[in-house]
Formats: C-alpha cells, sequence, structure tokens
C-alpha cells in the first residue's frame, strides 16, 4: 500500500510539471454485477443440516444481476493532442443474485419449496490504470478509455434469504472468499460539464472465483455494467 501512493502521487506530480491539463475526480460508483461462465446458475438451492449446524447455498454464484456501489478518486491528464492517461482507485462492493428453488433436508432426505434467492457480495479494493482519447463536442468532452482493474479482493460472502409455503424462514451467511486479486479489463466512456460529470463502462473479470473446487464444471468470472457520476476537485 505504501509503494502504492508513493506512485500515485509521483504521478501527480509529474502530471502537474509536463502535462497540459490534469484532473482529479471524486467518483461515486454504481452498476449492475454478476457471474458469468458455465459454473454461474440463475437458481439453485440451500442445504440444509440440523444435526452439525450448517446451511449453505449449493450455488451462491448468481447469473443474475445485482446493484453494486462503490467510491474512487480518479486522476487523469490530456495532453495537447488529446490523449488520455492515468489512474484510479478506490472500494468497490459487487453483488449477484441466484433464486432459490427449494431447501434440501439433508437428515430427512426431503426437498422443501420455498421462495427468496441469495446474494453474493464481492469487496475489494481497486486500481485502474486506464489510456484512451478525448474527442471534443463543444461544451461536452467525451473521453474514451480502456484500462483494467487490479482488485484486491477483501471479502466475499454468500447471504441466503428464503420462505417456505408454510411461513418458515431460512437463511445462509457464509464466507466464499477463494482467490485474493481479480485482473478485469475494463471500457469506459465519460462526459462532463463544468465540474459535473457522468460515465457508462464495462469490465469482466479474467480470474476464476471458483479456483481450487475439485468435481464437476468450476468456471465461474465476475461481470460489472458501471454507471456513475463525477465531481471535478482539481
Amino acid at each position: 500500500m505504501k509503494q502504492l501512493l508513493l506512485f500515485i502521487l509521483s504521478f501527480f506530480i509529474y502530471s502537474n510539471s509536463y502535462s497540459q491539463k490534469t484532473e482529479l475526480r471524486l467518483s461515486l460508483d454504481s452498476g449492475l454485477s454478476s457471474f458469468s461462465g458455465e459454473s454461474a446458475e440463475s437458481s439453485s438451492f440451500i442445504l440444509l443440516s440440523e444435526t452439525v449446524g450448517y446451511g449453505y447455498t449449493n450455488n451462491p454464484y448468481g447469473s443474475k444481476n445485482a446493484l453494486a456501489y462503490g467510491v474512487s478518486l480518479n486522476l487523469k491528464r490530456i495532453t495537447k493532442v488529446n490523449f488520455i492517461y492515468g489512474i484510479g482507485a478506490g472500494y468497490e462492493n459487487l453483488r449477484s443474485k441466484t433464486a432459490l428453488a427449494f431447501v434440501f433436508k439433508f437428515e430427512e432426505g426431503i426437498a422443501e419449496p420455498v421462495s427468496g434467492e441469495t446474494t453474493m457480495d464481492v469487496s475489494s479494493v481497486n486500481i485502474n490504470p486506464f489510456a484512451g482519447y478525448r474527442f471534443n463536442t463543444g461544451q461536452l468532452p467525451i473521453d474514451l478509455v480502456a484500462g483494467f482493474d487490479f482488485a484486491n479482493i477483501i471479502n466475499a460472502k454468500e447471504k441466503g434469504d428464503a420462505t417456505d409455503t408454510n411461513g418458515n424462514k431460512y437463511t445462509t451467511s457464509r464466507d466464499r472468499k477463494t482467490i485474493n486479486t481479480d485482473l478485469r479489463p475494463r471500457i469506459q466512456v465519460s462526459t462532463d460539464y463544468k465540474k459535473f460529470g457522468v460515465y457508462l463502462g464495462y469490465s469482466f473479470g479474467l480470474s476464476n472465483y471458483k479456483e481450487g473446487y475439485t468435481g464437476g464444471t468450476n468456471s465461474v468470472h465476475s461481470k460489472i455494467f458501471r454507471f456513475g457520476v463525477t465531481y471535478q476537485i482539481l
């Protein structure tokens, strides 16, 4: 972390010394995130065992979108020929949803139909180097950039909530962290008016969140459609 802060500081000093224009923006981030790949599913079930006291979603890696959120700082340099390069850093919580069809009660060997869903929450600290081009269109310049998210995953957790036809409730809360980092190619377009701006983007993960699993098909990756608002600080 210390080396990262020194790099960002050095980048800022260099940009102010040699660039035509440097912008520092605060970004409130959101979007729709989910998982893709052969192992991502739109529905699953809860496996419940009262004897050993556990309950978990059989496959919590949902292919259904859920609302993501985060906050970041973005430093960019715009050169005299409108070439852009920069770096962003921030916190992000990605979420996905899986519908729950039933609860399988292990001791009784029965499946109880339920309605509900499981969400997966993946929290991370992101570093996003990028480069691109600014298209000048009057008062609303358009920035098109591409880069990578280097996501340091803090935690990953499933949270299940379901109710059967008799009104009985079933919940799960289980640690699902399997990897420490996720590398995500990212493309983004933004526009600004004075100090305020908006952006749209897309990124997909290259890391397998079911790394180390054995048996069956084990391939699942993150996918994020991003949008947010920005405010120019400098």
